[in-house]
């Protein structure tokens, strides 16, 4: 029976449960919507959500073992939609046009971006593609020719990352952000195509965005440092007093 508490309430036996063991029956839901339904269950519910022992990890050190991944591109086929991945620090990790068809969130396991690496080498278009909504935090990407992001729709974050293309005599083939998504929305959700980028150095390329769909860059700014450039701007339809679609990346 339910133990009862002031007032003629009850508790629900589920609560009596430690969080550990919480966790491991919320890890069954599906991140969407499941999971966010049940974040609205409670505060406590709503934390453990969000707790890290939810999430899949990348980390090439380990051995195979529930939630724990060598390579990024099999978390990628592993996740579902609206999971988490938390790719391991100190160990540079190669990604050759890893496709992203569903929304997921990349994030760095470091204390810093420059702790987390994620390398494409030349021959591939890119390190990371994104066809679905996604949000990419706390990584550094390298790109030797090509782009570190390529965008091809849904609503992407980029938050204080450092993204770099490699110095070469082909630059002008090179970019860090590539996007080719129209001005379209999606016919559910509704939500538009774009980019954003929020507190991200970039450095390299013949410029650190280019957009060949009909969204444009717009709501730039950029901080100077004694190292590198640090942007804000997004990638939208929204259209402003922008008459290029290209921002050199050099001092």
């Amino acid at each position: 029976m339910a133990k009862r508490e002031g007032h003629g309430h009850c508790t629900p036996p589920i609560h009596w449960l430690d969080d550990a063991c919480l966790v491991r029956i919320l890890s069954y839901l599906t991140p969407m919507p499941d999971r966010f339904n049940a974040a609205r269950v409670c505060k406590r519910w709503q934390n453990l959500v969000s707790d890290s022992r939810m999430w899949l990890h990348v980390d090439s050190d380990h051995d195979a073992q529930m939630n724990v991944f060598s390579s990024l591109q099999d978390a990628v086929l592993a996740a579902r939609p609206g999971d988490t991945l938390l790719i391991a620090p100190g160990v540079m990790h190669e990604c050759l046009n890893v496709h992203i068809n569903k929304p997921l969130c990349l994030v760095g396991g470091g204390t810093s971006a420059d702790e987390t690496v994620l390398f494409c080498p030349r021959g591939f278009e890119s390190a990371l593609e994104f066809s679905a909504s996604g949000r990419v935090a706390n990584l550094t990407i390298k790109a030797e020719l090509g782009s570190c992001l390529l965008h091809r729709k849904g609503r992407l974050t980029v938050d204080n990352c450092f993204l770099e293309c490699a110095d070469h005599p082909l630059d002008h083939l090179s970019c860090p952000i590539i996007s080719t998504a129209d001005d379209s929305s999606c016919p559910i959700s509704k939500a538009q195509n774009e980019v954003s980028v929020i507190e991200t150095r970039i450095e390299g390329g013949f410029g650190c965005v280019r957009t060949s769909g009909s969204l444009k860059l717009q709501q730039v700014r950029v901080m100077f440092g004694r190292a590198a450039l640090t942007f804000w701007f997004q990638v939208s339809k929204h259209l402003v007093d922008v008459d290029a679609a290209l921002v050199p990346c050099q001092a």
